[in-house]
């Protein structure tokens, strides 16, 4: 279940207009508290760009929405979350 999404958008040095949103989701298989990542562009020709991270990114809430708010305030395409995520000591 997503429990926190987070917009971002801004403007490129060519004046191309980007908007993404990061998604903080508690996963419910039976393990309270873990949290995964889902983050996605928001309209144009990439909308259906989507990268989910694997549900053991965090244990705990704090330590999920840092992540969450780093990659939103650090304007994370959606294509290389995985790559930025790995470079992240979590």
């Amino acid at each position: 279940m997503e429990i926190c999404v987070l917009h971002t958008r801004w403007k490129s040095e060519e004046e191309k207009e980007f908007q993404y949103g990061y998604a903080l989701r508690e996963e419910s298989g039976g393990y309270k508290g873990e949290y995964s990542i889902r983050c996605f562009s928001e309209g144009g020709k990439d909308e259906m760009a989507l990268c989910w991270i694997h549900p053991r990114l965090a244990d705990t809430f704090e330590k999920a929405y840092t992540i969450l708010y780093i990659l939103a305030a650090s304007h994370v395409f959606p294509v290389h979350l995985e790559d930025v995520l790995g470079d992240m000591e979590l």
